[in-house]
């Protein structure tokens, strides 16, 4: 090694300080910088072992950041999987958030639709657009007919 090049593990602290990263966000930055893979293997199990790297707890602070945007579960699933997240700890880290914090995703869903057509007339056309704000929110597509549903059911109440 270069007297002036980092170890693996200086270069992957230096990249973990700012905010946390996926194991897979590591190590591909590992090899941009050209470290070997034992280096990188053993370096990346060393920062699990110390946990300075937990995909889990991860998506689960992804959840929770998610939900402060006002996004579905379904769009922090998409954004966890190509940050490098497995299957397995998505699905694990969603249902550990939604339970453990009550989310109703409906009526987050609800919410968003409901500040979007306030005081207009929910026509079809703003129907259509609210549904595309919910599927591009990340909401699923039966809480999106719901939401829909609950608006139709709102408009009619508002006629009477």
């Amino acid at each position: 090694m270069s007297k002036g090049k980092k170890t693996a593990m200086e270069e992957a602290s230096a990249y973990l300080a700012n905010r946390m990263r996926t194991v897979h966000e590591v190590r591909q930055r590992l090899r941009d910088k050209e470290y070997d893979a034992a280096e990188i293997d053993e370096t990346l199990n060393d920062l699990i072992g110390l946990r300075y790297l937990d995909d889990y707890l991860y998506a689960l602070r992804y959840y929770e950041y998610n939900r402060e945007k006002r996004r579905g579960s379904r769009r922090a699933a998409r954004e966890l999987a190509e940050k490098g997240v497995d299957e397995q700890t998505i699905k694990n880290a969603r249902e550990d958030f939604l339970f453990e914090n009550k989310v109703d995703e409906f009526e987050d869903a609800l919410a968003v639709a409901l500040r979007a057509a306030e005081d207009r007339e929910t026509d079809e056309k703003l129907r259509a657009k609210i549904a595309r704000k919910l599927e591009g929110k990340g909401f699923s597509k039966g809480d999106i007919i719901r939401v829909l549903g609950e608006l139709n059911g709102r408009q009619v109440l508002e006629d009477d």
